[in-house]
This record gives C-alpha cells, structure tokens and sequence, in this order.
C-alpha cells in the first residue's frame, strides 16, 4: 500500500467505484469535483485506488476534511489514519490551523484516535 497527498489526476470512475464498495447508503450520487480541493490524499493496492480524502480550505485558516474513504476489505489496517494524519500534515504545511471534520456518532472513537474533538456545530439541509 502507499499513499499520497500529491496523487496524479483521479477519474470519477475511480472514486465512484471506491465510494460505491464502502458507502453503502450513498444512492447514485457523483463525488464533488476535485478541482475545487485544496489537495487530495490517495491509498492505492498496486494501482488500485483503496483509500481517498481530501481538504477543501475558506481561503483563510480553516480547512474541511471532506470523503475519507477507504475500501471496506482495507479496513482497520491503519489506512485511514495515516490518510488523515497525511491531509493534516499537508494542511499545517499550507497555513491552514483547524481542520474542521463531520462524522456519523459511529466513527466518534475513530476520529477521537485522530485527534479530532467533539464540539457543538450547527447544519442546515437547503434541499428541503
């Protein structure tokens, strides 16, 4: 396995096939366009993609750590951590000091491991 925060282009194709084996809820929705990120991290087996995420920045200090993702039959090997710790490192490099995440109560212990804390944040649905 190896990972990158500086990963050559990536298909949609790619990310579609990663978030289709590991989002099991995701319905046919299409991955965000990457050119709008600040930088993306890539865990590939060989030259297949396994593990993705990737930071998008407010142009100021403030990053969001946005998809993490890895393929489920690459779980629990440390994958995802070494993603995130590698968006971090990437992060700080570039100015940016809170690296802001969203996650489902379940991944609480996971993202707790990475250094992240809970705090109170609002969200409001502009679809309905």
């Amino acid at each position: 396995m190896r990972s990158s925060t500086r990963c050559s282009p990536l298909s949609d194709e790619e990310l579609n096939t990663l978030f289709a084996s590991a989002w099991t809820n995701r319905g046919d929705t299409k991955p965000a366009p990457l050119d709008h990120a600040l930088f993306y991290a890539c865990a590939f087996d060989g030259t297949r993609l396994i593990g993705f995420a990737k930071v998008i920045g407010d142009g100021g200090v403030h990053g969001f750590l946005l998809d993490p993702t890895v393929a489920p039959e690459h779980q629990r090997k440390g994958i995802g951590r070494r993603l995130i710790e590698a968006c971090a490192t990437e992060a700080r490099r570039r100015g940016v000091e809170w690296l802001h995440v969203d996650f489902e109560p379940r991944l609480a212990d996971f993202y707790r491991a990475c250094g992240f804390s809970s705090t109170p944040a609002g969200l409001r649905n502009l679809k309905t």
